[in-house]
């Protein structure tokens, strides 16, 4: 054979470089496609990996140097071909993991480019009779790629990136949402009792119920599935995490439930720490598992997965109250079914949502009738999907609703809970509200303490930029805070932490420092304008260089749900339209108490900056004119801006441009009291008000008007 001829001992070295690069990409796919459950399973995953690559490096090298031997190639024949197997496999893997062809491209060039550079560097030392320096080079190299991991990272807590400056209104005088409550509890789990993986649904579960049958509407399993977990849709098992207060009961229920993470990396006790704190509140907490619907490396993902999660919600939902009723049960006259709030992340925040839409998702007739009894009272979605199911979206009614988003959420990286707050109405006599709250430093994993720090799994997860993102424990904070006002609000009519909801300022002590967003509208708000292409020509402009109305888009470039005026200026401008006496009337028909502007800043050259020297100016019948200051109610945040990639480098190209966009429209509300203007002059009559000014000095802007509202 001729391909070994040009080939010296110090391809051998130059070879063993290829291998290690090789063999540490495979050790990456391997730990983020796990196959099993066990650590055992996932040395095994690593074994294989170690063992396929060198296989394949092996008779990749022997394939390509004899086809260079026969063209006469006049290389290191073995060296070039354990690099172009390595050029291969870097670009390769990407491109599967469906980073984007060109992402694939350049990123796995770059990765062979420095691992061959690498290789020379290594044989020239040896040439030159330094064999020892070899390893303090590998080892230098080693540690200059942890370095450099580390610094783009920077694991360690980050200060907020961007922060809201102004006046603080005085804090809500009432105890902290966010930190423990007088009540003990119990932990205990139900479950089938035979499950393979966790002792907590397996021997050691506290009360065994039984399996539910979905195998009329789940066709797609498969063997591998049915292997790992034990059973086939027509025994699924119905397994919670149970904090019990202590006490007589019955108590308030929250079911929670975790998204689309992978099957084998178990997600269901990741809401461990809300469900603490909201029973320390009064509250029965389950964290309902659902990771047997999961997506998994080896068998896919269930037919109607986002039915089947809904479905086994209402399952739960009937299951315990069976429970509530039989003496036998360890919840037995616990459990107060006519309050109950459901809590989703990811998908499972579309699935709480679907749940307490349940006419329009669900056809069994059983579960309906058990629904008859339950009153959902509240949805809470952490970072949700929002996909067409049958080619309709829940609604909900008369049941309030708080989003959670973090802007640096590179799995659902579009606002799409703001969607469902669309979708979501009330009765004007009903105590309900609907809130959103966005997170400038939060991401999409760090909701639950199972998934890590990545939104991706690795090797995609390599590439993201955690250095804008907030530490894990202060984005859990964030959540313990909203979500356990919300359901002190909406089970026990804690009227005092509408203020949180209004205005995130009000609980500042309790929250980490990071810009905050809010959007808030109570069940008797009522929309004066919304804005069309007629109401433009109503509208009293001066000095604004735009002012139409748009259709605004989110990252993905998808139209919003509410069309908006956008306005433009350079210097001093106004924006104004008469209203009449009826507009200031509420929902109830009763006269306003505020006036409810909601808008969003676009000015993306002037990212970082919040927008200052906006004035609202009202007028009444009379001719007496009031103006105050914006800033006095509440700041116009700033857009906020995300490098998903390190430093934003490949945002345009990673996953095919899903990030090209780094920023979207994110509406804040701002409530102006209307008796503010009253004390500013005593001839002012806030039951008589015929005009509404925006005023806009000095400094250039953007922004968005998308209604104006009362309540």
């Amino acid at each position: 054979m001729l391909a070994p001829k040009r080939d010296s001992r110090s391809s051998v070295l130059f070879i063993f470089v290829c291998w290690l690069a090789t063999t540490a990409a495979a050790i990456v796919v391997a730990l983020g496609h796990p196959t099993g459950a066990s650590n055992f399973s996932r040395a095994l995953d690593i074994g294989k990996a170690i063992g396929l690559n060198s296989l394949a490096l092996l008779v990749a090298a022997f394939i390509l140097a004899v086809m260079f031997s026969v063209m006469y190639i006049p290389l290191p024949r073995f060296g070039l071909s354990s690099f172009i197997y390595t050029l291969l496999v870097s670009v390769g893997i990407l491109y599967f993991e469906k980073t984007g062809l060109l992402f694939s491209v350049v990123a796995g060039g770059g990765y062979s480019l420095t691992v061959g550079l690498l290789g020379l560097v290594l044989i020239w030392i040896m040439r030159q009779g330094r064999r020892k320096l070899i390893v303090f080079a590998m080892t230098g190299a080693a540690a200059l790629v942890g370095i450099v991991t580390i610094l783009f990272n920077q694991l360690d807590d980050q200060p907020a990136t961007l922060q809201v400056s102004g006046a603080y209104p005085d804090p809500i005088s009432a105890a902290n949402p966010g930190q423990p409550g007088g009540y003990d509890f119990t932990f205990l789990t139900y479950g089938s009792g035979e499950d393979l993986h966790r002792e907590a649904f397996g021997e050691q579960v506290d009360e065994v119920v039984p399996t539910v049958d979905a195998s009329h509407f789940i066709t797609k399993w498969g063997v591998k599935r049915k292997e790992f977990w034990g059973f086939d849709p027509s025994h699924l098992p119905l397994n919670g995490r149970v904090w019990l207060p202590e006490g007589a009961g019955p108590f308030p229920v929250v079911l929670m439930v975790h998204g689309n993470h992978t099957m084998e990396d178990f997600s269901t006790a990741g809401y461990d720490y809300l469900g603490e704190q909201l029973t320390s509140k009064g509250f029965l907490a389950i964290s309902v598992d659902e990771d047997f619907v999961n997506f998994s490396n080896v068998s896919g993902s269930p037919n109607d997965n986002y039915e089947l999660r809904a479905w086994l919600l209402l399952k739960h939902l009937q299951q315990l109250q069976v429970m509530n009723q039989s003496p036998e049960s360890v919840l037995h006259e616990k459990v107060d079914i006519e309050q109950v709030a459901l809590i989703g992340h990811s998908r499972g925040g579309q699935a709480v949502a679907m749940a307490a839409d349940y006419h329009s998702f669900v056809e069994d007739e059983d579960v309906l009738e058990s629904m008859s009894a339950v009153n959902i009272r509240g949805v809470v979605a952490l970072a949700p999907t929002d996909k067409s199911v049958d080619q309709q979206k829940p609604y909900l009614h008369n049941v309030s609703y708080l989003a959670l988003q973090g802007a640096r959420d590179a799995d659902i990286s579009d606002f799409r809970g703001d969607r469902q707050f669309y979708r979501t109405s009330f009765d004007p006599d009903v105590d309900g509200f609907k809130a959103t709250l966005y997170i400038a430093d939060a991401n999409h994993a760090q909701f639950n303490t199972s998934w890590g720090r990545l939104d991706q799994s690795l090797p995609k997860g390599v590439f993201l930029n955690q250095r804008q993102t907030m530490a894990p424990h202060d984005q859990r904070q964030i959540a313990k805070v909203y979500v356990s006002a919300f359901m002190e609000r909406v089970f026990n009519g804690e009227t005092v932490y509408d203020k949180l909801f209004q205005d995130y300022r009000y609980g500042r002590d309790w929250l980490p420092d990071t810009m905050l967003v809010n959007k808030f509208q109570h069940a008797s708000y009522r929309s004066i304008l919304q804005f069309d292409d007629d109401d433009v020509e109503t509208l009293h402009v001066r000095g604004l260089s735009k002012s139409d109305v748009t259709t605004p888009t989110d990252r993905k470039g998808k139209d919003q749900s509410r069309d908006a005026l956008e306005l433009e200026w350079e210097k001093d401008a106004s924006l104004s339209f008469d209203l009449e006496s009826e507009d200031l009337r509420t929902g109830l028909g009763e006269s306003a108490e505020q006036l409810v502007l909601t808008m969003a800043n676009i000015d993306d050259e002037a990212a970082g900056e919040q927008l200052s020297d906006v004035t609202i100016e009202l007028e009444t019948a009379d001719g007496i004119t009031v103006q105050l200051p914006l800033d006095a109610f509440m700041p116009l945040p700033p857009v906020v801006i995300t490098d998903f990639t390190h430093f934003g480098l490949f945002d345009d190209m990673f996953r095919e441009g899903k990030y090209e966009r780094s920023w979207e429209p994110v509406y804040q509300t701002f409530e102006l009291p209307l008796a503010a203007f009253e004390q500013q002059d005593s001839a002012f009559d806030q039951h008589h008000i015929t005009k509404l000014t925006l005023q806009f000095k000095a400094a250039p802007g953007k922004i968005l008007l998308q209604e104006i509202g009362v309540w």
